[in-house]
């Protein structure tokens, strides 16, 4: 099937739900908000969210199951899209869907590691299921990590993390974070092979860049807090990046220390992620992700009858969630308008 019949419909689709999405003036509206049931009022009186709270009480609601909500609706609009591709393009969409349970497996990494409770992670949990291999109801029996690892039995996680059960307390954490990472992203790299050429160019393009900033992210973690040699550094990176080369990746494990590192990279395309040593750890994350939000703004703009604008949408949805529960973790902690703002993706008036 050709690019222009594959993609009329499902593009003019995608171009509809986006048009459904939040404006900067609802952004402006809930960094306003005192508490979390005036987020979920606003979004339930005032945005497409609606239909995720149609039948919730605003008076009882809480942080957690809001946040449930929020995905339940990024779910939702997934399986909008899903059946309007067949074949390899539809596999694709299954691969990306990935990328939320590799979310949910971090999170019940981080709850044990701490030895929290796992049960609060029952109301963040949407993706089960769906596409899914892993059986979340045996997931939620797990005593500890080694039974949390053999309910994974049978999935493509297990070989994966077993390896690390008996690591040291101080960088199991960041190993098997970097193994589900590097999990998804192969997977999502292998399927996008098996495009068309044109989508799998346009894909790829896309996909190095979230590579690049991936492995810049992990090295300079690893170098900082977590003591990691180079030579294992270089194991975990991801190949495929778009300006950062296996050579150039190599030299930038090799370096001293993290201090080293921000000088080889303060002149580069990736500079902006070391620039301001005082917020540097605590927005580096943010960072990646408001470039990627500018990059998929621009992808979306420019798709055409290509797979480009339903990829892109997917993100932005995503970015939209995340700053949404930016807020009301805001509103958590007592943060006040301004300071909510710089925790955001998108650039909101008056914002850094």
């Amino acid at each position: 099937m050709g690019n222009a019949s594959r993609f009329a419909a499902i593009n003019a689709k995608v171009r509809a739900l986006k048009g459904r999405m939040l404006t900067e003036d609802d952004f402006v509206n809930l960094l306003k908000e005192k508490k979390v049931k005036g987020i979920a009022r606003y979004l339930k009186e005032n945005t497409s969210y609606k239909k995720v709270l149609k039948n919730v009480d605003i008076n009882d609601i809480h942080r957690g199951h809001l946040e449930y909500l929020l995905k339940k609706y990024i779910v939702l609009q997934y399986e909008k899209l899903i059946h309007y591709f067949t074949d390899e393009y539809r596999k694709l969409f299954r691969v990306l869907f990935i990328r939320y349970e590799v979310e949910d497996l971090k999170l019940f990494i981080r709850a044990i590691l701490r030895n929290e409770g796992i049960d609060y992670i029952k109301d963040l949990v949407v993706y089960s299921g769906l596409y899914s291999t892993v059986d979340y109801d045996l997931i939620f029996k797990s005593k500890g990590l080694e039974e949390f690892i053999e309910n994974l039995k049978g999935t493509i996680y297990y070989e994966a993390l077993k390896p690390y059960i008996n690591e040291s307390e101080k960088k199991i954490s960041f190993y098997m974070e970097m193994s589900l990472d590097r999990i998804y992203f192969r997977m999502l790299y292998e399927q996008a092979n098996k495009l068309s050429k044109h989508d799998r160019k346009i894909l790829m393009d896309s996909l190095s860049k979230n590579i690049d900033l991936l492995n810049l992210e992990w090295i300079y973690r690893g170098l900082k807090y977590y003591d990691i040699a180079p030579e294992e550094l270089i194991n975990y990176t991801l190949m495929g990046g778009s300006n950062l080369n296996y050579r150039e990746i190599k030299n930038l494990c090799y370096s001293e220390n993290e201090k080293e590192l921000i000088t080889l990279m303060l002149d580069s395309r990736y500079g902006f992620l070391f620039d301001n040593e005082k917020t540097m750890d605590l927005f580096m994350e943010r960072r990646i992700e408001r470039y990627l939000y500018f990059n998929f703004k621009e992808y979306f703009r420019k798709g055409s009858l290509d797979i480009i604008q339903s990829i892109a949408f997917m993100h932005l949805l995503e970015f939209e969630m995340r700053d949404i529960i930016s807020i009301t973790e805001g509103i958590r902690y007592g943060l006040n308008e301004k300071n909510m703002k710089s925790y955001l993706i998108r650039r909101i008036k008056g914002s850094d």
